[in-house]
């Protein structure tokens, strides 16, 4: 439980704690989601090379590349901020969080979806609900019936907060396209204002496809091949080239250079550029325009879009997966994945694994651990090393293997190897470095399935697969949450 870990990580159970309150994790998720966002914005606006800057004096060609197209501030925060971030946090969750910037996170993620900016996106999760009646889908309507009834004054808050969020959604479109119309965007020169609106919406597109394909797949790895096939040969397709051999690791890799490639695209496109003497979008005072200029009103559009895209593939994964168009997208995540473009994130998260101590969790949960029931061992060397692992149940075919130590261990879905086996890695030795490298991999899925959820569902069956492992043992009670507060007063789903 919990308390295993109160002494020795107290920011970490107060964040857990905090998250797993009520309906605070699909809150959290929303607001994250968009903080992410802003994020790529920000960076984007002090990255952003001024005209003919060439720091280095490197060829035109080059310079164009790296500082002209954002390539070298795209690579950066992939190889440096993010997939080292990610392959670490799958595999030393507590330690990770164990500070104050990870609890300042948290609470400035509830107080964005608590402002209302992003309440738009229920009204997805309402007609979704609506659908799931009219089907008579049991699971979904069972999880809508278990909401509590709302007060008069809540119901008024909340959508009087959804009227803010569309008008909000509403103003940032009309000042984008506005933008685009009169080639005042960061689309470049040269680009007609149709095309750019056209490219504009069909970047949106591709990147809540990509958002949306990750939940997708996680949720059809527990459908069966046949049962897939004959309910849709296009979505076995898809799934079947993710999920086939290491293409899952390769896809998500891909699919994290390619979304955050976009998302800084998207956000200079966003970006308003006016020359002096310019009217002001609208007519809009000097102020509104300034703010306007940064272009973080396109990360409410790419944050909205992005939800909608999670929520809509966590409902209908089959049909989600069904697109002809992904099998294209896979295609090239698996294509700039090849590339190698950022293999030295693993190099860098290795480095940093040991700059901060990060320790494995199995090392603070040891507790928790599963012997592994291998009769070729002696029973001596068998309790000794032993093999940590997941409680399989009948229900699941997901599952995770925990890792022997903080350096071995490899990551099995659904009954399909992913990464080297065991033995294999065994083999190599400690200290080979293709080894290691070969775990930050299987980290990075571990990481990419934790963070494969938008529904309470989906978190549902989450915890089901790493109760064991983390926070709760088989029959074993959960934190004291009443039923009401456990589903919250709204969320996605």
């Amino acid at each position: 439980p919990k308390s295993k870990y109160k002494r020795t990580h107290p920011l970490t159970w107060k964040i857990c704690r905090i998250v797993h309150r009520g309906g605070h994790l699909e809150r959290f998720i929303v607001g994250r989601q968009f903080l992410v966002v802003v994020v790529i914005f920000l960076m984007n606006m002090m990255g952003e090379a001024k005209t003919g800057a060439n720091p280095l004096n490197l060829p035109k060609w080059i310079n164009d590349i790296f500082l002209g197209n954002s390539l070298a501030i795209i690579i950066t925060t992939i190889d440096v901020g993010q997939l080292p971030a990610q392959v670490n946090a799958a595999v030393a969750m507590l330690d990770f969080i164990q500070n104050y910037i990870m609890l300042a996170t948290v609470y400035v993620s509830l107080a964005i979806e608590l402002s209302g900016l992003l309440h738009c996106v229920y009204l997805v999760q309402f007609l979704f609900n609506r659908l799931a009646f009219a089907s008579g889908s049991t699971e979904d309507v069972d999880t809508a019936n278990k909401q509590p009834q709302q007060t008069t004054l809540q119901m008024a808050a909340f959508w009087a907060r959804v009227l803010l969020s569309l008008i909000i959604l509403g103003f940032a479109f009309a000042v984008t396209i506005q933008a685009l119309l009169l080639g005042k965007s960061g689309m470049g020169d040269g680009v007609s204002p149709l095309l750019s609106i056209v490219m504009f919406f069909i970047m949106l597109t591709i990147v809540g496809l990509m958002e949306g394909m990750q939940i997708a797949a996680f949720a059809l790895m527990n459908t069966p091949e046949e049962e897939l096939l004959t309910k849709s040969p296009m979505a076995h397709r898809n799934a079947k080239l993710i999920l086939e051999g290491k293409n899952l690791q390769s896809f998500l890799v891909g699919r994290q250079i390619f979304v955050a490639s976009l998302m800084f695209i998207v956000a200079r496109i966003a970006t308003i550029e006016l020359q002096e003497g310019d009217e002001n979008i609208f007519g809009v005072s000097n102020g509104l325009q300034s703010f306007l200029d940064t272009g973080l009103l396109g990360a409410i559009m790419l944050t909205v879009g992005s939800l909608i895209f999670r929520v809509l593939a966590s409902s209908y994964p089959v049909m989600f997966m069904s697109n002809p168009v992904l099998f294209v997208i896979i295609k090239a995540c698996l294509l700039l994945e090849t590339t190698g473009v950022c293999s030295a994130s693993w190099l860098i998260a290795i480095a940093m694994r040991s700059l901060f101590r990060l320790k494995a969790d199995h090392m603070y949960l040891d507790a928790d651990f599963v012997e592994s029931a291998d009769e070729d061992k002696p029973k001596g060397e068998e309790e000794a090393i032993g093999k940590p692992q997941m409680k399989r149940g009948p229900s699941l075919r997901s599952r995770f293997s925990k890792q022997k130590s903080s350096r071995a261990g490899s990551v099995v879905l659904s009954s399909r190897e992913l990464c080297t086996n065991d033995k294999d890695l065994d083999s190599l030795g400690l200290d080979d470095l293709d080894d290691t490298v070969e775990r930050h991999h299987s980290s990075f899925l571990r990481n990419s399935r934790f963070s494969a959820v938008i529904s309470t569902r989906d978190i549902a069956v989450l915890m089901d697969e790493i109760g064991p492992e983390y926070g709760k043992a088989d029959g074993e009670e959960e934190d004291s949450l009443d039923e009401e507060n456990a589903y919250g007063n709204y969320q996605i789903m």
